[in-house]
């Protein structure tokens, strides 16, 4: 019987066709104008050029029982293309939904691959794959609930969302605002100011020169030589952090899921404000305690006093150590 229903199985599967849509626009648009893409399914990738040009390569393959079913969904569900003064708008409601699983033969995927003029604004949209865009000076929104998002070198105000995958940002300048309820959050260099907030995974964030506030319930936070007011949060992990040049600005972590760890160099002045239910204090920096002296908090001045370090766990110890 196991035999059998394998067999069937397998002819079933070489019974399925397989319609290729290609198409391939080039559309003159200059510098500063807009890009809206809103699909129903597919990945998405923005790149820029020197050419006052905007091309677009639109990969979709259908696959269905027979070759008449997947040309009707491609005829009932097109890619439309309308330009709107110095906006071009993409445009497709094939949406990937009731395909069955892995076994059915119902299955599409989609591609966009588009190449824009460099400074231009952009406008993404995709309720199936993952999204990604490179060396654009714009504004840049993208929304997803089916992949992940990948932002390089975008210089402008970036607005990411995702419920189905990871963010990476890296080398980025301007207002950043990222969120997933799917996945973890990468920082890599890059300016500006930093919100991210993921329900469903740690938080990384390196090199970054500008304020910073990171939340997540699913995991830990890593923070490294970041520069400006911090403030990070987690429910679901400990929180690391290591600052190679004296605090200029407050910082404040809190974690109800693990302990912290802070790692500052020894000429750094700050004044330290620490506390945790589920640990001790400790600090390898002499501190002019304010106050009582308890192994659970510790308050007070290092090297004089500066800019406030807060540190909050009910999971954990809490550790300040020197470089």
């Amino acid at each position: 019987m196991k035999l059998s229903s394998l067999l069937l199985l397998a002819t079933s599967l070489t019974l399925s066709a397989q319609t290729e849509e290609h198409i391939d626009k080039t559309f003159s648009l200059t510098a500063n104008g807009q890009l809206v893409v809103e699909v129903g399914m597919g990945s998405i990738d923005v790149t820029t050029h020197a050419s006052n040009e905007v091309t677009v390569a639109a990969y979709r393959k259908i696959t269905r029982h027979d070759k008449a079913e997947e040309e009707t969904f491609i005829r009932d569900h097109p890619v439309t293309f309308s330009v709107d003064g110095n906006t071009l708008t993409i445009h497709s409601d094939d949406q990937n939904k009731g395909l069955g699983g892995w076994f059915s033969s119902n299955r599409a995927e989609a591609k966009y691959t588009i190449t824009v003029p460099a400074a231009f604004n952009i406008h993404l949209k995709t309720s199936d794959g993952g999204i990604s865009v490179s060396d654009v000076t714009g504004k840049v929104t993208t929304n997803t609930s089916g992949g992940g998002l990948k932002f390089t070198r975008v210089h402008g105000p970036l607005d990411g969302n995702t419920s189905g995958g990871g963010i990476k940002v890296t080398a980025c300048e301007g207002t950043i605002k990222i969120n997933t309820s799917g996945g973890g959050i990468d920082v890599i260099g890059g300016s500006g100011t930093l919100e991210g907030d993921t329900s469903g995974g740690g938080i990384n964030v390196k090199d970054f020169q500008g304020p910073a506030h990171v939340e997540t319930s699913g995991g830990g936070i890593n923070l490294e030589n970041v520069t400006g007011q911090i403030y990070g949060s987690t429910s679901g992990g400990s929180i690391n952090a290591r600052f190679a040049a004296p605090l200029t600005e407050a910082v404040k972590l809190e974690t109800s899921g693990g302990g912290v760890t802070v790692r500052v160099t020894e000429s750094s002045a700050f004044t330290l404000d620490a506390s945790t239910s589920g640990g001790d204090v400790s600090t390898d920096l002499p501190v002019t305690v304010v106050g009582k002296i308890s192994r659970s908090h510790m308050s007070g001045t290092v090297n004089g006093g500066g800019k406030t370090l807060s540190l909050r766990s009910s999971g954990g110890g809490i550790h300040v150590k020197k470089l």
